[in-house]
């Protein structure tokens, strides 16, 4: 396979690692956690948020989430780890039920491991969710890494967990890419000294991607491989 246009600009060949986000690039998980709140928004008698709005409020952690929805539901923020508890137990319970995949993910994988080019599950959802998620779409195969909002001291925007991957492997920080969907995944590439591809379909809290300064923002993963 020749060198996509993308990978021989910035790496004149293919890249030492690829780290992805999950939620908004490989999955449509809106749905699921949008049912989460509305579990524990039910439990606190408030009015349920509905999934565009928390669609919103994606991308900063569970912990943040909850914090959102509390707010906007006017809730006590004592009540946080209620709500926070009431969340997890909901989304671990079903966790995939309306969750897709989103176009040519597998794809994509399947071209980076045809490459031999490890890959990286880098998302700021907690830890235990990871594996389900992937187990269930059949995509644990092809990471080498799989760390959590939970997993390190710091969570992006931090560039540690994309440092820990390079490093790992004595990868060349700008030999290596972030694939994501938000602004928090390009200033952890950033800091990192990583090349960044924002996908357009993705849940961006309202920034205009453009905006970022992003190596390439694509509306479809495939536009990697061309």
């Amino acid at each position: 396979m020749k060198t996509p246009r993308h990978f021989k600009s910035w790496f004149d060949g293919w890249p030492e690692l690829v780290c992805f986000d999950l939620d908004g690039t490989l999955i449509d998980s809106v749905p699921d956690i949008a049912s989460a709140v509305g579990a524990f928004l039910a439990e606190q008698n408030a009015p349920l948020a509905g999934e565009e709005r928390v669609r919103g409020w994606v991308g900063f952690g569970a912990a943040k989430l909850i914090e959102q929805a509390m707010s906007w539901a006017n809730l006590d923020p004592h009540k946080h780890e209620e709500c926070y508890r009431t969340f997890l137990t909901h989304y671990f319970a079903h966790l995939t039920q309306n969750t897709a995949l989103y176009a040519n993910v597998r794809e994509l994988l399947k071209a980076f491991k045809h490459q031999g080019i490890p890959m990286a599950l880098v998302t700021n959802k907690p830890s235990v969710f990871i594996k389900p998620i992937l187990d269930h779409f059949e995509l644990t195969e092809y990471f080498g890494w799989f760390l959590g909002g939970d997993t390190l001291e710091e969570k992006k925007p931090s560039a540690l967990p994309l440092l820990h991957c390079s490093e790992s492997i004595e990868a060349k920080p700008e030999r290596c890419l972030m694939i994501g969907d938000s602004m928090t995944d390009c200033r952890a590439a950033n800091k990192a000294g990583f090349k960044c591809a924002l996908v357009t379909y993705g849940y961006h809290q309202g920034v205009d991607l453009a905006s970022l300064g992003a190596d390439a923002v694509i509306d479809d993963l495939v536009e990697l491989l061309i």
